[in-house]
């Protein structure tokens, strides 16, 4: 089976007042639902980078990248008889910028709970 795994990100730096998020979809590979999330969690926990010395900028800011959660898991139709798909496990398929007021709303859209946020396009 094959999933998209919806995962929360934000940047996090001293004086902030919003938070912007990453929405990134995942492409996972698995048995059950249970495992996938347990995939996907394990993959965006890799793609983190919280260093307090921050390796990311952002509008002039050293910036920690941090995991939240995973908002959500949809099963994907994947047509799989192609020889050459270049569909792979943890390939990004996509990704949405977000901002949002507190870190609590992050904690909240990651669980997948409703929040307001700011959609950048």
């Amino acid at each position: 089976m094959w999933y998209c795994a919806h995962a929360i990100f934000y940047f996090q730096y001293e004086g902030q007042s919003s938070y912007r998020l990453h929405e990134n979809v995942y492409l996972i590979q698995a048995d059950t639902a249970d495992a996938a999330w347990q995939r996907a969690e394990t993959l965006a926990r890799e793609r983190e980078d919280p260093s307090e010395g921050g390796h990311v900028n952002l509008d002039g800011h050293k910036v920690r990248y941090c995991f939240a959660g995973i908002r959500k898991l949809i099963e994907a139709q994947v047509d799989t008889g192609e020889e050459n798909s270049p569909l792979e496990p943890g390939v990004e398929l996509t990704y949405s910028v977000m901002v949002v007021d507190s870190l609590s709303a992050v904690e909240q859209l990651a669980k997948g709970e409703e929040t307001s946020v700011l959609y950048e396009e």
